[in-house]
């Protein structure tokens, strides 16, 4: 049964952002999926989503779908795209809760350690942030005088598959300690996952007696909510260190799972204020700043409407229900004061700072959104559960130590112990994990759940070949338009040049694309900035910002959709900015068809007609010498090759005019050892085959126009 129509109206009324009818049909299609009415979700759906370019109602329609055919990644994606260099931590973090956070805890840790000698604070952080303990080991040298030591743990996911964010703490901080008296210490521990925050903290010890402990939970805490047993597992561990005191920062929010219905009715009601924000507040930051949270909070509204038995699944709780729970777990709350009262921030005069129960929260007009809270363990209370109750496996892996080390008092530059998503890999079998199976008659909800998991791969293949950008277009009468939701940024300093490509449709034929559309197939282009390769690709709709910010290599891959017979997408990956050797974009191009191979859960078919006759195995071969060259022009007929290895035939490039002879390396057969590389070693796999039937090899001319190079 649908709820009280006008208790919805009421409650899509108050949205800050959203507009009111759009929210009222999400609340009702949401209602729809709890009762498993998918083909009256699927019609609200595609009512909702019609001429709608809202992309708060996109992500959490989004959202439900994930929810209804539990599409998921099968390991969590690092936070920060690989390719996108942080100027400073502050950047990748919403500015108004990260300013919050840093301007409501500082003071209240630096009282804590006035007067102490020994020190080891546990950071549990979204981001590590070394500045914010570079200010803190001044003020407590100065205070304390003759301070002895001073040790850091800090907790948290891995930001990136680029380890250069880490260098602010494990390096330049330690560097600043070498100009003070004291012996310092730094250590970083990599947990992604509940489990890992669990067994880090379990690990935790107190040095000595006299040790003066602090914790700092900063967006962390909440997500020991989806393990049951972990939160009161990892507060009892922390009271047995008996911190001098604790700090929680945590989102405003009753998005605890417990009825779906309320928390998406909450979760809409809570992200309208956000993305509000987002669009009309005046942020002293670029534009890959705000793609960046966009990013972000996208990821916590699916996880946030993810089934309750969903690893991904994200719980927040209030400040009145942590209350709750920290009591029962030994701690009470102490007055946390704060001199940032009134007005938040010079330019943004929508927000600000009241105390509320002994403790500050950040509110943007009325509505609040953050809180910051201080505790202290309560040594009349007992715990609710010991430190013994986890039994979940545990997720870390062997420490590796960072070099560092100096001469006079002994400092660590930082160990790190990996984490799940390092088990990413090239050859990955599988991205997604294994979800429903798709209702044949909701057109609307399959179109969705395609692009949720084509943006899953996108993410996963640009984060572990560092590609700047995966755009995906969608076929309409044989013309193109950008999917954006399907697409991924890997670097956020190009975000104008995929802006620039949304404002574009692309006939067949027209662009890297359109080639590929037109060919049903996929089509290369070495150098889209180079004028002698891009005589094929007129109509390329932003070649001059490919030049502005030097991309090169471009392949663009056609999908034919298995459960839309109607739709066809392109994808149209960027390879990496500094990879211009035509051999080793041939290996990429390869590796990357693969993981599209092996992962269409049945969902897309690769369109690959023809075969190459570079590798096409499971395995790919690396070109470890390049002697010798061979030509290639056009020939009249193509080379007929059969279905080697664990894929089927595909075509390969289409790229020069007619005519055109360009010299690329010989291959040999050889076997290279793998270190940390993106391919794999395999003999070549065509000794032989048939061009206008002459028998060929490796080392005689090529003529298939498969290699117009």
């Amino acid at each position: 049964m649908i709820r009280n129509p006008s208790s919805l109206k009421y409650r899509a009324s108050s949205f800050a952002k959203m507009n009111p009818l759009g929210a009222s049909k999400l609340l009702v299609c949401a209602k729809a999926i709890e009762d498993g009415d998918l083909n009256l979700a699927d019609s609200l759906i595609k009512d909702v989503l019609a001429g709608n370019d809202d992309k708060l109602v996109i992500y959490f329609v989004e959202a439900l779908v994930r929810r209804v055919y539990k599409i998921y990644p099968k390991n969590p994606r690092p936070l920060v795209p690989s390719c996108t260099f942080l100027r400073c931590n502050m950047d990748y973090l919403f500015f108004p809760f990260f300013w919050f956070a840093e301007i409501t805890t500082r003071s209240a840790i630096a009282d804590a350690l006035t007067g102490k000698k020994r020190i080891h604070v546990i950071d549990f952080s979204l981001m590590p942030t070394g500045k914010r303990w570079g200010f803190l080991l001044d003020d407590y040298v100065k205070q304390s005088g003759d301070a002895i030591s001073f040790h850091l743990t800090t907790i948290g996911p891995i930001l990136s598959k680029n380890g250069d964010y880490l260098n602010e703490i494990l390096e330049k901080l330690p560097a600043e300690a070498k100009k003070l008296p004291i012996e310092f210490e730094v250590k970083h521990v990599a947990a992604n996952t509940p489990a890992e925050i669990v067994e880090a903290a379990l690990k935790l010890e107190r040095s000595s007696q006299d040790e003066t402990i602090v914790v700092r939970w900063e967006f962390e805490l909440h997500k020991l909510l989806a393990q049951p047993g972990a939160t009161e597992s990892v507060l009892s561990k922390l009271k047995e260190l008996k911190p001098e005191i604790m700090i929680v920062v945590e989102q405003e929010a009753s998005l605890n799972g417990q009825d779906f219905w309320e928390c998406f009715s909450s979760s809409i009601r809570y992200y309208s204020i956000v993305f509000d924000s987002l669009d009309k507040d005046n942020f002293d930051h670029g534009n890959h700043c705000k793609v960046l949270w966009e990013m972000y909070f996208r990821r916590q509204i699916s996880n946030l409407v993810a089934q309750q038995n969903t690893d991904q699944i994200v719980l927040l709780n209030t400040f009145a229900e942590w209350r709750e729970r920290l009591f029962h777990s030994g701690f009470r709350h102490v007055r946390l004061k704060t001199q940032s009262k009134g007005t938040f921030f010079g330019h943004l005069p929508e927000y600000h700072i009241e105390e509320k129960n002994r403790h500050p929260v950040l509110y943007r007009h009325d509505d609040p959104l953050l809180f910051t809270s201080a505790w202290k363990p309560d040594p009349t209370q007992p715990n609710s559960e010991s430190s013994g109750s986890w039994n979940q496996e545990s997720s870390l892996r062997a420490e590796a130590t960072i070099p560092g080390g100096s001469s006079g008092p002994p400092i660590l530059a930082g160990t790190v112990s990996s984490s799940s998503f390092l088990d990413d890999q090239p050859d990955d079998p599988h991205v997604i994990i294994e979800g429903n199976v798709w209702s044949p008659e909701c057109f609307s909800i399959n179109q969705i759940a395609a692009s949720a998991e084509i943006f899953d791969m996108m993410e996963y293949i640009c984060h572990v070949h560092y590609l700047p950008l995966a755009l995906t277009w969608m076929s309409d009468s044989r013309v193109l338009h950008l999917e954006k939701s399907a697409c991924y940024l890997n670097d956020f300093a190009i975000v104008e040049f995929m802006e620039a490509c949304g404002e574009h449709h692309l006939e067949e034929g027209k662009g890297v694309a359109g080639k590929a559309l037109q060919l049903n197939s996929m089509y290369f282009v070495s150098d889209i900035s180079d004028p002698k390769e891009n005589n094929d690709v007129k109509g390329f709709p932003s070649i001059y910002d490919s030049w502005e910010y030097g991309l090169h290599g471009v392949v663009a891959i056609k999908l034919a959709s298995v459960r839309i017979s109607s739709i066809n997408y392109v994808l149209e990956l960027f390879l990496p900015l500094g990879m211009k050797e035509i051999s080793a974009q041939r290996l990429l191009v390869n590796e990357i068809v693969s993981i599209l191979e092996k992962n269409s859960r049945n969902s897309w078919r690769v369109c690959n007609e023809e075969l190459s006759r570079a590798n096409i195995g499971s395995e790919v071969e690396i070109m470890a010498e390049e002697v010798g060259t061979t030509t290639i022009t056009q020939a009249s007929q193509r080379p007929e090759l059969s279905e080697i290895g664990s894929l089927s035939s595909m075509s390969w490039f289409n790229v020069n005019p007619p005519g055109d002879e360009v010299r690329v390396p010989d291959t040999h057969d050889q076997e290279v050892e793998q270190q940390n590389s993106t391919f794999r070693p395999a003999a070549d796999l065509f000794p032989e085959y048939k061009v206008d039937g002459v028998a060929t090899s490796s080392e005689r001319r090529r003529t298939s126009d498969v290699w117009q190079f």
